[in-house]
């Protein structure tokens, strides 16, 4: 594998890793809050792809460069 594909896999990794975790953190306080799993299922999804959006946004912007 090529160095740029091995950043870009761990800047993957990285997302994915966050999104799950602040969708878990999301989804335990929804449930909290009111017990009901489709509204915890509902708001970990949203929190997984807004997190996940954001951080290889943020990554995209610090790296400079186009992916």
């Amino acid at each position: 594998m090529e160095s740029g594909s091995l950043i870009r896999l761990l800047c993957l990794v990285i997302a994915v890793l966050s999104g799950g975790l602040i969708a878990t953190i999301t989804s335990w306080i929804s449930w909290a809050i009111e017990p009901s799993i489709g509204q915890a299922l509902l708001s970990g999804g949203v929190a997984f792809g807004g997190c996940c959006a954001l951080v290889l946004t943020v990554i995209r912007f610090l790296s400079g460069r186009d992916a």
